[in-house]
């Protein structure tokens, strides 16, 4: 049997993003996902997003993921996600997050199809892309809602439009890797086969 907490070296041998993904999720440092919540996934069949996925589907959320093919629109469905939205047949491209106007423009052609698909806003929004992706997440999530943040491989400047986030009441939450608790809460769900890596060598 295993110990009741893991010691750092055997947390250390499961994979991390994991992990990530369980506190920004999860955990009450992150963005608390509770049963019937939508998530925005940015990246859903990538490393991070590969998790979110899962344990969005897992806790009894409605996943959303973005992916930028059709051979990562089936990588997405076969981890859970519930919707699948490639971002380009809906124009999002890698600059968008240059300017807080494209911004919005692109957060509402993300929200109508997410809108159509499960009817409501998401209320999560799992963001690592960063610079790209920010000021759409800031802008699609719905009042009241969370953009949870561990990373930016786009870029750390983000711009975007405060108006969205202050009134409308949004939060913003950092999160990084997580403490031997969350790790051991995410082994468990290893263990269980709940959830499985997906990103080979």
């Amino acid at each position: 049997p295993k110990p009741a907490l893991l010691n750092w070296e055997e947390a250390a041998s499961i994979p991390v993003c994991g992990g990530t993904a369980y506190r920004m999720l999860v955990s009450d440092r992150g963005a608390r996902m509770k049963q019937g919540d939508i998530v925005l996934i940015w990246g859903a069949s990538g490393g991070l997003g590969a998790y979110a996925a899962q344990l969005v589907r897992n806790g009894g959320g409605i996943a959303v993921g973005v992916v930028g093919s059709q051979e990562k629109e089936a990588i997405a469905r076969k981890l859970g996600c519930h919707v699948v939205i490639n971002r380009e047949e809906i124009g999002i491209g890698g600059d968008a997050g240059d300017d807080p106007e494209q911004a919005v423009k692109a957060g509402k052609r993300l929200g109508a199809v997410i809108r159509r698909e499960v009817g409501e806003d998401p209320h999560i929004a799992f963001e690592h892309v960063g610079r790209a992706t920010f000021g759409i997440s800031v802008f699609v999530v719905r009042r009241g809602g969370a953009v949870v943040t561990c990373g930016s491989s786009t870029g750390y400047h983000h711009t975007f439009d405060n108006r969205y986030l202050w009134m409308k009441l949004k939060r913003i939450i950092g999160s990084h890797i997580a403490n031997l608790q969350e790790m051991t809460d995410c082994v468990r769900l290893f263990e269980q086969g709940r959830i499985a890596p997906v990103v080979s060598e």
